[in-house]
């Protein structure tokens, strides 16, 4: 596959999960539940498989900054699960979710190790 189509993939799949994410934050009945997250978990796999072709195409190894995505991708991953678990919670947990989608962005963005 080519660069850009992994990248593209990538990008198009984490905005998706973390569109799904704040769904789940705004709709925590459990009827919903099922949807939610099986398509987190999809696009959760997409996210990972399309990092790492990215990282993989880029010839990168595995840097610092990679493994601080790594870990934001696996908060971001659980925190769709416990909207429906800790409904009471919602908005601490919706504001961590747009703290860790910022820490990944600012890691991508300037590499700092």
């Amino acid at each position: 596959m080519n660069y850009q189509v992994f990248l593209v993939l990538h990008l198009v799949s984490v905005i998706l999960m973390s569109g799904v994410t704040f769904a789940a934050f705004a709709a925590p009945a459990q009827e919903n539940r099922r949807t939610f997250l099986m398509i987190s978990g999809i696009l959760s796999l997409l996210v990972f498989i399309s990092g790492f072709g990215v990282m993989g195409m880029m010839g990168l190894g595995f840097p610092g900054w990679a493994m601080v995505k790594l870990v934001c991708w696996l908060v971001l991953s659980g925190l769709t699960g416990m909207a429906f678990r800790m409904t009471d919670r919602v908005p601490m947990l919706s504001t961590l979710a747009g703290v860790i989608i910022a820490i990944a962005v600012v890691m991508v963005v300037y590499k700092p190790f």
